[in-house]
């Protein structure tokens, strides 16, 4: 049986990576889970970090595309299937697992590639798509982030800002035209999370606070513990074979 999309979930928007950790890690965690699946985490990105991803919730139209900087998925790949797979020379079933698509969710590896990145309208965008691809066990111990890559300014405690429009510092709303405050606070993009920034065990042994752009987002074999940067053709063949 495909295991379903926990409803208890954790989902933060524009936070794909950590939606992604977390959800990786519940998977991990459960024994049973991982001795019939081999779980994978995949960022999706290019050189140009502008990737087209079709049927994205954050679409204006479900013909539309949405261009991220990256994206990042979760695949579970059968043990069981792929052991038949060797035997019988079967198409292998992998599922994925996506928070931000229109499609189901788990959505069979195919129907997601083929629809998410169709192939012949990747060239129309100029996006070539790669993927690196990360067995689990190797993401949870190494992925650190500190979300820095969010925030857009910061506001020390010696600036005095006018602020017209509402903005968010912090979790904190300001609308106040000029507001002293009292320490450092970071304006992000989007809201964080509500629970700490993620430094996976290895990586903080190894005193690493981030490295999400530097070794998972960037599209470029990197030494050590980040899997494979491979392209469509070469996904594809590593979820099906």
């Amino acid at each position: 049986m495909i295991p379903a999309l926990p409803p208890d979930s954790v989902y933060t928007s524009c936070y794909c990576e950590e939606n992604i950790y977390l959800l990786s890690k519940s998977f991990f965690d459960d024994e049973e889970m991982r001795s019939l699946w081999e779980i994978y985490v995949i960022f999706v990105s290019n050189d140009n970090k502008t990737v087209a991803l079709w049927h994205q919730k954050a679409a204006r139209s479900t013909d539309a595309a949405v261009v991220w900087d990256y994206h990042v998925i979760l695949i579970l790949r059968s043990r069981k299937s792929r052991m038949k797979i060797e035997r019988i020379g079967e198409e292998q079933h992998s599922w994925v697992y996506d928070f931000d698509t229109r499609l189901l969710a788990p959505c069979q590896w195919k129907e997601y590639l083929n629809l998410t990145f169709p192939d012949g309208l990747l060239h129309t965008y100029e996006r070539r798509v790669q993927f690196r691809v990360i067995p689990v066990v190797l993401f949870l111990q190494h992925f650190a982030s500190d979300r820095s890559h969010m925030v857009s300014a910061c506001l020390s405690n010696s600036d005095h800002t006018d602020v017209h429009e509402p903005q968010l510092v912090g979790q904190k709303i300001i609308e106040s035209n000029a507001l002293q405050l009292k320490e450092t606070d970071a304006i992000y993009f989007s809201p964080p999370p509500p629970y700490a920034p993620i430094c996976g065990p290895r990586a903080l042994q190894e005193g690493i606070t981030h490295n999400l752009m530097s070794h998972y987002v960037v599209m470029v074999e990197t030494e050590g513990p980040y899997g494979v940067v491979l392209d469509r053709e070469g996904v594809d063949r590593f979820f099906t074979q």
